[in-house]
């Protein structure tokens, strides 16, 4: 993908692709800050400079655009502005030379992006604008380039998957003292995806998910030029508001209607936040809550250390509470997986069995479910949420072997096992919430049992979901936050499997349902099975003619990372770095994983013969 210049030759050098490899490198004064390599001639070039402005690393390697010049033709002022949008020095002032000086002033682009791939500058066409004007003479310059994603005003990445439609852009340029100069700028950027990588950095806002007491994380990306203080208000002004986008309905914000960001500062590691406004009728538990947003939003570390240590937030410039994450409990915090969480499986017998790396040796479980007169196939286990961390639940759910009847119950002693027969053909996946609702998926349909009512039955309801008509969802699995649907699909017009996310809300009626889903992960092919590792990504496994490939993949939309699998992986399970991930193989072999990309161990038995472990499972 080449980046957008004028088409004198120059030299450059490969662009290595990635927001993870990017955002690695750390934040400082609330940024985070990259280095790659960029052309060393040409319309933007890079240089280490010390940066006085937002407390900036010295050493990041910034944009530097190169001005209009003399003589150019119009397409070398479309290449040089393009090129020049890349930089948010002074808010744009490079890219600002090349517009006509009445654009100047009003062109306000803000965050909002289109990434394109291999754009494609054509030639100028002449037009007569207006005769009597003082520059009616007049150029028309096409770009075309296929629309990859776009980046909302408050950041949200959204990739499109698997288009390939080409999209054409228009620059309608005139002579302004012998010089072309551009008349429509787009009202948003337009970038390709090295200069987007290179200039954009991810970020999370945080949200409150009520019945589960939790915080979720929307990610954002944010330019890595913006001054601390233009980051720290863009993000708080963010949370004062509802949630929009694909999580609209799904979560909430603690701040009240009417809450105003006074002033937000950073000195040594402290962040303090003034909030004025409706802010000021808050009561004690709702600005705890507010609190636990700003120390996770401010001071998270999904993507690196932060120099935020912690957040004193004030009101009408009075400080009311000071927290950081490492200074005791906030009030609310993102669900993750305990330590030595239990792995269940399926033993020869038909039983359902549980172990736990320290230990290994599996046992039955109590009820119906251990004792193996039920033939389960692809299990799910409930989570059970106890003080933010999720440990072992005590409900089951299993399929029979022709996929076409669920059965489900306690995980108890006495507990027998319900079964509900599922219209529309075999179930492709099943997936529990720490609400204890059991999400059943088959073609054409997402389904839902809900925990049981005073009759003592699960009622199961029918879920709408925003997908093309046609479209199986062949698997499905819920976040530990209980608001976000992680799923594989395909049908027609998808053009293979693609791996989506949606949000679990609610109908105006009150009923459940799943919101509009976005792509993710559109550069892993052939998706097959998946997993949530933890609250910032996936693990998914992909099948393709050779052998099997399994990804890390990041739920803000960004660039997959490659894992390494085992040949005969079959399945795969994860539970977060506090616990292995665990790989079904041919046979029931079971297979485990200590590090993220590791070596993967075949697990055996007291007799040294590889263990029996059918659709192993952690609790989701």
């Amino acid at each position: 993908m080449a980046r957008l210049a004028p088409s004198a030759p120059r030299r450059r050098d490969p662009v290595r692709g990635g927001w993870r490899a990017v955002a690695a490198a750390g934040i400082a004064a609330l940024l985070l800050c990259a280095c790659t390599t960029v052309p060393d001639s040409g319309p933007v070039q890079a240089g280490k400079v010390a940066l006085t402005v937002g407390g900036q690393n010295p050493d990041y390697l910034q944009l530097i655009p190169v001005p209009p010049r003399p003589g150019w033709s119009a397409v070398q002022v479309v290449e040089g502005f393009l090129a020049a949008c890349a930089s948010f020095a002074n808010n744009h002032a490079v890219a600002r030379e090349y517009l006509d000086p009445a654009k100047r002033r009003t062109w306000k682009p803000r965050w909002a992006v289109t990434v394109v791939g291999a754009p494609k500058v054509g030639h100028a066409i002449n037009f007569v604008h207006n005769v009597g004007v003082p520059y009616n003479q007049g150029e028309k310059v096409p770009v075309t380039g296929e629309k990859l994603a776009t980046l909302t005003n408050n950041g949200q990445y959204r990739g499109v998957a698997g288009s390939g439609k080409s999209s054409t852009y228009s620059f309608r340029l005139f002579r302004i003292a012998g010089q072309w100069r551009i008349d429509n700028p787009p009202s948003q950027l337009l970038l390709t995806k090295p200069d987007f990588e290179h200039v954009y950095a991810p970020r999370n806002l945080y949200y409150v998910f009520s019945p589960a007491q939790a915080l979720v994380p929307d990610p954002v990306f944010v330019p890595l030029q913006a001054t601390s203080a233009t980051l720290a208000n863009k993000l708080v002004t963010a949370l004062l508001q509802r949630p929009n986008g694909w999580l609209m309905g799904g979560v909430s914000t603690a701040f009240p209607p009417g809450a105003k960001l006074l002033r937000a500062t950073l000195n040594d590691g402290t962040a303090t936040i003034n909030l004025g406004g409706q802010a000021a009728q808050a009561s004690k538990p709702q600005l705890s809550y507010m609190l636990s947003q700003l120390v996770w939003t401010l001071a998270g570390h999904s993507y690196g250390p932060s120099a935020v240590q912690s957040v004193e937030l004030e009101i009408n410039g009075h400080p009311r509470q000071t927290a950081s994450l490492s200074g005791g409990p906030l009030a609310l915090s993102v669900p993750g997986a305990s330590a030595d969480l239990p792995l269940y499986s399926i033993a020869a017998t038909g039983a359902v069995q549980e172990r736990t790396r320290s230990a290994p040796q599996p046992h039955n479980v109590p009820g119906e479910a251990g004792e193996g007169h039920v033939r389960l196939t692809a299990i799910a286990v409930a989570p059970a949420l106890v003080g933010g961390r999720y440990l072992a639940g005590r409900y089951l759910a299993g399929l029979s072997p022709s996929r076409k009847v669920v059965y489900y119950g306690p995980i108890r002693r006495g507990g027998r096992l319900s079964s509900w027969r599922v219209p529309g053909g075999q179930v492709t996946s099943l997936s529990w919430d720490v609400r204890g609702n059991l999400w059943v998926a088959s073609p054409n349909r997402v389904s839902m049992l809900a925990p049981p009512g005073n009759s003592g039955k699960r009622n199961p309801v029918s879920l709408g979901l925003n997908l093309r008509y046609g479209t199986v969802v062949s698997q499905l699995r819920v976040a530990p936050d209980g608001v976000r649907a992680a799923m594989i699909v395909h049908g027609p017009g998808w053009n293979g499997d693609h791996l989506l996310l949606a949000a679990i809300g609610q109908t105006s009626g009150g009923a459940p349902s799943l919101g509009k889903a976005v792509s993710i992960g559109t550069d892993v092919r052939h998706p097959a099975q998946l997993t949530w590792y933890d609250a910032d990504h996936l693990i998914v496994l992909s099948r393709s003619q050779t052998a099997p490939q399994l990804y890390q993949v990041p739920v803000n939309g960004g660039f997959s990372t490659v894992l390494n699998p085992d040949s005969g992986m079959r399945s795969i399970t994860a539970a977060g770095p506090a616990n292995p991930m665990a790989a079904g193989l041919a046979h029931a072999q079971l297979a485990l994983e200590s590090n993220l990309n590791g070596t993967w161990v075949l697990q055996h038995g007291p007799t040294g013969t590889p263990v029996y472990a059918g659709s192993p499972v952690y609790p989701g």
